[in-house]
């Protein structure tokens, strides 16, 4: 995990592949207890800090763990940027925007693997953004996302657009923007167009659906999906804030940097 931005509101983070945003397992680390642990020692520095300053008064009392509001999460396997709010107002403030179509906007790259159904899609993606539209469900038992029909009771509608960056050797470089955020909404659905994400074993080949296969070298990637750039408006001051990383897959994945 990596701070990329700090001040008296929020925290923007970078969170790698692997790293879960909040467990229940004590032994694990997450990126809560990672910023919890970040702030205590912040305050307990300003606490030492303010003591010196002020020799001679009142010991202070008993002091309440720090607030960390989450406002949106990734799921495990997928990297990115992540914002948190380190006040109540910030939180609803932020909230809110995660929630409105026109407010938040998470941008995510991922390279897909392709098969001979699914390429001239990907070549439709080169020439204007590809809208996927699906109905989805969710099975508890497995807590995976799966494709429903319309009238499914419990299904909801689903929608992304892509954009694609490079094609080379069977992959594809996409640039995703969701509509709506559904469980694992991104993974189910290229998958569903016959273009699964590398690296993924829960949605990539679905049961033998699609004729893709990984090599060898192919089983040791992570999954190669990163929001990997985040926008959205000062929660106090309204400013817009923009934060971009480079995902960390893909070099491994071969992808040329000056073909972004």
């Amino acid at each position: 995990m990596r701070i990329e931005y700090e001040d008296q509101e929020i925290l923007v983070i970078y969170k790698e592949a692997g790293l879960p945003v909040q467990t229940g397992r004590t032994s694990q680390k997450d990126v809560v207890s990672l910023l919890k642990n970040h702030l205590a020692r912040n305050a307990r520095t300003n606490e030492a800090e303010a003591k010196g300053a002020e020799a001679g008064n009142a010991a202070p009392g008993v002091h309440a763990g720090p607030y960390l509001g989450i406002v949106h999460r990734l799921d495990q396997p997928v990297e990115g940027l992540l914002v948190f709010a380190k006040t109540p107002g910030s939180a609803a403030a932020l909230s809110a925007q995660a929630a409105s179509k026109d407010g938040m906007e998470k941008v995510y790259q991922a390279v897909v693997c392709l098969s001979s159904s699914s390429y001239p899609l990907a070549i439709d993606g080169m020439k204007k953004p590809v809208t996927l539209t699906d109905w989805l469900g969710r099975d508890k038992a497995t807590n995976m996302a799966y494709i429903a029909s319309e009238d499914e009771p419990g299904a909801k509608r689903a929608e992304l657009s892509f954009r694609t960056l490079w094609i080379r050797d069977g992959r594809a470089l996409l640039e995703i923007r969701l509509r709506t955020g559904r469980h694992h909404q991104i993974r189910i659905q290229l998958a569903n167009a016959g273009m699964p994400l590398l690296g993924d074993r829960k949605y990539g080949a679905l049961a033998g659906r699609y004729p893709v296969r990984e090599t060898p070298e192919e089983k040791s990637y992570p999954l190669c999906l990163c929001a990997w750039r985040l926008s959205f408006q000062h929660p106090v001051s309204g400013k817009k804030m923009t934060f971009c990383v480079e995902p960390a897959f893909l070099e491994k994945a071969g992808v040329i940097r000056s073909s972004m």
